[in-house]
């Protein structure tokens, strides 16, 4: 069975921008990692195996294509994601100030990639999608 990325995790920010990766996710994310805008209000870490995906997906793709153009601002934001010497990944600036994550983070597998939020904003846009389930935060303590 292949590794599948799920759970939902809260991490710390540093005042450099960095986070460390759960250890169980990073293990089945593997190296040569990359983030970017993601769907909605958030951002995205992809695997090499999706980037090569993607890669295959959009090269092969005429620039006339409205998917082309829709995936313009994604491409755009696109960073390598490496981990410095003590395993910390950093978060560029802009991402960072584009999505208001300051202090923490909450990351949530999705199958093969991560998705990175700021906790209202991941909570709200919850609720919002899905109006009559009850969803789980965070204890605070």
């Amino acid at each position: 069975m292949r590794g599948i990325i799920g759970g939902t995790y809260k991490y710390q920010i540093d005042s450099k921008g960095r986070v460390r990766i759960p250890a169980k996710v990073k293990a089945l994310l593997g190296d040569n990692l990359w983030i970017c805008i993601g769907d909605k209000e958030n951002l995205v870490i992809y695997t090499e195996a999706m980037m090569d995906q993607i890669y295959d997906k959009y090269s092969k793709m005429e620039v006339t294509d409205p998917e082309y153009a829709a995936h313009r601002l994604i491409f755009a934001n696109l960073y390598p994601f490496v981990p410095d010497a003590q395993d910390r990944y950093q978060i560029p600036q802009s991402l960072r100030d584009a999505f208001g994550l300051k202090d923490e983070a909450v990351f949530v597998g999705m199958v093969n990639k991560l998705e990175v939020w700021r906790e209202d904003v991941y909570f709200d846009t919850l609720e919002k999608d899905f109006p009559d389930k009850k969803i789980p935060r965070f204890s605070r303590k």
